[in-house]
């Protein structure tokens, strides 16, 4: 059976020995204390450490005190992406209250045996109505005995038919590319389907929804026998009149192919011929629309937007590029400079958000969703936002609709760990060359303000996406 030897029994014969010193068994190796390395610094290792030329700035500061934490180029203009969205909204929210809503009417003139001289249809820059809201308009005109129409007005003229500034930067057909009118419908979309015809022949092109004389289908295309399809479908302006472009083949073998959403020429004209159609479908006889300013005419029908609240919850949450820039040009409504330009908005916005005392830097706000380069600001001046509009009487709710790390919108799938996820609420931004996100982040025990953005990127956006989020992880990590 085996014994254990006191531990001091074994020393001394390790001393006898010679196996060992006695400096060597009594002293302890010292181990220096890890070096502390300030957080500022340890963000802004995390943030250069994606190596490329680019151009990386951050501000990240107390909410409380305004400490700053960190300062890397806060002053440097920058393409701040969908992140110019808190500016917008922001304003529109300090300019409206928060359950605002917008109604599209639809006028009359006094019927005569069913009759109406004048029908108008009536926009406030409401960006969420779609086809089936023009539908049910439609419908309760019918309801109302209308059988004819003499003339029908389409009045979209709150904002001008001008794409927000910048948009005309590239060509692209893309749906967050879409104009924005005083009248919209289906955020200024159109949708496709391509189904094949005999071998030889064109293929069957329809369009949703109906739109008249706005949409225009090209079919240059063929169908093939076999099976393989070499289709490409896309949208062009022709002035006012949106052209659905369809070229090359698909198999006869195929049942349908669908374009997916694809941006119209222009919201209002659009909106007002779909409106058109659906009149027609309901068997009210109606002219070929007009487009200008209504005449005041008793309303007989109308359909009233979500509120406001709701809408810039789409608009922060989604980065909906559509949303915003109508919300951009309602803080210009709202304040009754109507008709809205581009720039009567970038006025508004501006002296909307000078009450907030904040830091401008030089900042630039071109157009409201910051789609392209219309937008240039600072990390500076986006803290300096987020921190005025903490202590304003608009900021709660405003609050409210940035996305949620790792719960909702464009941060859904990002920050899943204990210490980010429902911890930070901001706005994202994404461009070819542009990523940034700005918003608070919530430690155990103080709030923290943060922007930061990396411009002149390539190779995709993920692992400018992943130091951000390694720097905010850090910045909530104890």
């Amino acid at each position: 059976m085996l014994q254990q030897i006191p531990v001091r029994t074994v020393l001394k014969l390790m001393l006898l020995c010679g196996l060992a010193s006695p400096v060597g068994l009594l002293a302890q190796p010292v181990v220096p204390a890890p070096a502390h390395v300030p957080l500022g610094d340890a963000l802004r290792g995390i943030l250069a450490g994606v190596g490329g030329k680019v151009t990386v700035v951050a501000s990240v500061i107390d909410l409380a005190s305004g400490e700053v934490v960190l300062d890397l180029d806060g002053k440097k203009l920058v393409h701040p992406a969908s992140v110019a969205k808190l500016f917008s909204t922001a304003a529109v929210m300090k300019t409206l209250p928060g359950d605002k809503t917008f109604v599209t009417e639809v006028r009359a003139s006094p019927s005569k045996n069913g009759e109406v001289a004048t029908l108008a249809l009536v926009g406030s820059g409401d960006p969420t109505m779609f086809a089936s809201d023009y539908a049910k308009l439609a419908t309760e005109v019918q309801k109302k005995g209308v059988t004819k129409v003499a003339k029908l007005v389409i009045d979209g003229t709150v904002f001008d038919d001008k794409l927000p500034k910048g948009f005309d930067e590239k060509q692209t057909d893309a749906a967050f590319r879409a104009p924005i009118g005083g009248l919209q419908c289906e955020a200024g979309t159109v949708h496709a389907t391509v189904k094949p015809g005999a071998v030889g022949e064109p293929p069957i092109v329809e369009v949703a929804p109906p739109a008249g004389e706005a949409v225009v289908v090209v079919n240059e295309a063929k169908t093939v026998a076999g099976k393989k399809d070499a289709l490409t479908v896309f949208t062009r302006p022709n002035g006012r009149v949106t052209e659905v472009v369809v070229q090359g083949t698909i198999a006869v073998t195929h049942k349908v192919i669908g374009s997916g959403r694809r941006r119209v020429a222009d919201a209002s004209f659009y909106a007002g011929w779909v409106f058109q159609q659906a009149l027609q479908k309901r068997g009210v006889a109606v002219p070929v629309p007009t487009f200008g300013k209504a005449p005041e005419l008793p309303v007989i029908a109308s359909r009233t937007s979500p509120t406001l609240q709701e809408i810039v919850s789409v608009t922060n949450k989604h980065s909906h590029n559509g949303y915003a820039e109508t919300m951009f040009r309602q803080t210009a409504a709202g304040q009754g400079q109507v008709p809205v330009t581009n720039e009567k908005a970038e006025a508004a916005v501006r002296k909307t958000l000078e009450t907030l005392q904040i830091r401008w830097n030089g900042s630039v706000l071109g157009n409201g969703s910051g789609l392209y380069h219309a937008d240039k600001v600072t990390t500076q001046t986006v803290v300096d936002l987020l921190r005025a509009m903490h202590k304003d009487p608009a900021g709660g709710n405003w609050r409210k609709t940035l996305t949620i790390a790792g719960v909702d919108g464009t941060l859904r799938g990002r920050m899943h760990d204990p210490q980010t996820q429902g911890k930070v609420q901001g706005k994202t931004g994404t461009l070819d060359d542009v990523v940034g996100l700005a918003g608070y982040a919530e430690a155990s025990d103080k709030t923290y303000v943060f922007a930061v953005f990396y411009n002149g990127i390539k190779g995709g956006p993920g692992p400018y996406r992943a130091a951000v989020d390694r720097m905010v992880k850090r910045l909530l990590t104890p």
